[in-house]
């Protein structure tokens, strides 16, 4: 995006400001993945409106203390808002500027535009050459899904866990804590917990129904589709859209927070999707309040776009420096074989797949194979031994007396 001096000026009116204080030189700091080693530092001006996640890692004073943690905002920002923060020695953080002393909840800042203009020479103007990469990247995210993730005050670290990381059941883990689902059993919105991302909780080793038997179980054990759709009706009322923010969150989380739990989340929600063939078939519509197969189609589209915005938007090292020796390269290569796979055995009914879903789905396809020379097979094949990997090792179906 060029940015002419008219569009600067109408940028700085118009768009919004962050300002952090009291920050020790040298910390690492950043938005949007755009990160920076400070010197003389004070913020960022001309920020687009949107989603934006602001990073912060201090300098450790304790050379065997370990890589510090990169503490992180993460909050929708409007135009002409100033978000006003400072570092605080004690928490180590980042704080907002003025709170409350009864209720610790944010008192907002105003600044004066002279004031802002005296802090010129100090705040950064945004990276705009990123912000359509990263307008897609978080295309499905509202500030009530980071809400809901992260609690009101939208803020995580490095360290931040997820009791979906056990991959406990929706209904115990609703018992256990009373902000575990998305919804409670109201249908209120539910938020996090400080110290906790709330992932949406399913077990993928547990994907049938309650009650079903013999070959209903076998057949879901390996497809996918009725805890997809399950999850979607329990877990977002409904809206496919609140799934795929969950994994949009995951992925900017674990890429620039360096969050694990966001990573298995991650990879939880994308073997989800990619391992549900039947979803597209009318005989894989096989709950009342199914998803209609014209919602799957949107659903599909969307992931598709969206893991294609994620591929291209790693750092050119992110496999072979950033994540070497974790696997996930090749989990990922296989779950989106898995999910090629899917799509295309699920319409081989109808003769082929629709033109709007296998644009997206040859786009996925040719960046990975042109970045990452990722190869994959011919998914049209029927049979059921591609999906054994699945069924092995940790993810296999556990078994139950029924």
């Amino acid at each position: 995006m060029e940015l002419t001096s008219e569009y600067a000026q109408r940028l700085f009116e118009t768009g919004a400001f962050v300002i952090i204080s009291d920050l020790p030189s040298g910390s690492e700091v950043g938005i949007d993945g755009d990160v920076h080693i400070t010197r003389k530092f004070s913020g960022w001006k001309m920020i687009p409106p949107g989603i934006h996640l602001i990073t912060c890692r201090i300098p450790s004073t304790h050379p065997s203390s370990g890589m510090p943690i990169r503490h992180t905002v993460l909050r929708q920002l409007l135009g002409q808002e100033t978000l006003v923060l400072k570092y605080s020695p004690q928490k180590e953080d980042l704080v907002p500027n003025a709170t409350d002393a009864t209720t610790g909840e944010e008192i907002p800042t105003i600044l004066t535009q002279e004031h802002l203009r005296s802090l010129d020479s100090e705040l950064a103007a945004y990276p705009l050459h990123r912000w359509s990469a990263w307008e897609a990247l978080t295309s499905c995210v509202s500030d009530e899904d980071i809400v809901r993730l992260v609690g009101p005050k939208r803020k995580l670290d490095s360290l931040f866990e997820s009791p979906a990381d056990d991959e406990v059941e929706p209904k115990k883990y609703g018992e256990q804590s009373g902000t575990a689902k998305i919804t409670d059993r109201a249908g209120s919105q539910v938020s996090s917990t400080d110290g906790h991302l709330m992932y949406a909780p399913f077990d993928l080793r547990r994907s049938w129904r309650k009650g079903a038997v013999g070959e209903e179980v076998t057949l879901y054990s390996k497809d996918k589709s009725w805890l997809l759709q399950h999850v979607i009706k329990e877990q977002f009322g409904g809206d496919y859209v609140r799934l795929l923010a969950q994994v949009q969150l995951a992925f900017i989380i674990f890429v620039n927070v360096q969050n694990f739990s966001s990573l298995l989340a991650f990879k939880r929600f994308l073997a989800l999707l990619a391992r549900s063939e039947r979803i597209f078939s009318q005989e894989g519509l096989f709950t009342e309040g199914g998803l209609m197969l014209a919602t799957i189609q949107e659903l599909y589209v969307k992931l598709l776009r969206t893991l294609t915005i994620q591929l291209e938007s790693l750092p050119d090292t992110f496999f072979t420096v950033d994540l070497a020796g974790t696997g996930l390269q090749d989990f990922l290569r296989e779950e989106l074989e898995a999910l090629f796979r899917s799509i295309m055995r699920g319409h081989s009914g109808t003769g082929a797949v629709p033109s709007d879903l296998n644009e997206p789905m040859m786009r996925l396809r040719n960046v990975a194979r042109e970045r990452y020379q990722w190869e994959f097979e011919d998914g049209s094949s029927k049979t059921g031994e591609d999906d054994e990997s699945l069924e092995e090792g940790e993810d296999a179906p556990v078994i139950v007396e029924l």
